[in-house]
C-alpha cells in the first residue's frame, strides 16, 4: 500500500493490537474503519463522532480504491482535521494521531499509547539522521 500523502511505500506495525501502516518517510498513519473507534473507545459518541468539513488542504486518495477521501473533524474543542475513505478508513498526518488520542484516552492508557508512537517517530528520526 502506497502512502497518500508523499506516495511511499507503508510499513504495516502491530499496535496495541491494532495493525496500522505507518509511513516512516513523512510519519503518516493510516487506520482501517473501526481501529480509531477501538483506540478512543470509552471517550463517548461525541468524541466519535467525525463530520465533514471544508477547509482549505490538498484532497487525498484512499490508498485501497483510489477514491478521493473526505475531510472530516474528530475530538471535541480542538478539533483534528482527518482525511476518511467512508469504505476502508481513516488517514491521519505526522502528529495528528497522537493529538487524538492525547485528548482521547485517560491517563493509565494514555502513557502507553503515547510512548509507543513517540518510540515509532524516534525510530523515524533515526532512520533520516536526525537527532
Amino acid at each position: 500500500m502506497l502512502c497518500p500523502h508523499c506516495g511511499r511505500g507503508l510499513v504495516t506495525l502491530d499496535f496495541c493490537d491494532i495493525e496500522v501502516d505507518y509511513c516512516y518517510s513523512c510519519g503518516g498513519i493510516w487506520l482501517d474503519n473501526g481501529e480509531i473507534e477501538r483506540l478512543v473507545s470509552g471517550q463517548g459518541d461525541e468524541f466519535l463522532n467525525m463530520e465533514g468539513v471544508n477547509v482549505d488542504e490538498k484532497t487525498r486518495r484512499c490508498p485501497l480504491c483510489g477514491r478521493r477521501m473526505e475531510k472530516v473533524l474528530m475530538g471535541m474543542g480542538d478539533s483534528v482535521v482527518l482525511d476518511r475513505c467512508g469504505a476502508h478508513g481513516i488517514w491521519t498526518d505526522a502528529g495528528e494521531l497522537r493529538k487524538i488520542l492525547s485528548a482521547a484516552c485517560h491517563e493509565g492508557r494514555q502513557s502507553r499509547l503515547i510512548r509507543l508512537l513517540d518510540e515509532m517517530f524516534a525510530a523515524r528520526k533515526d532512520s533520516r539522521g536526525c537527532v
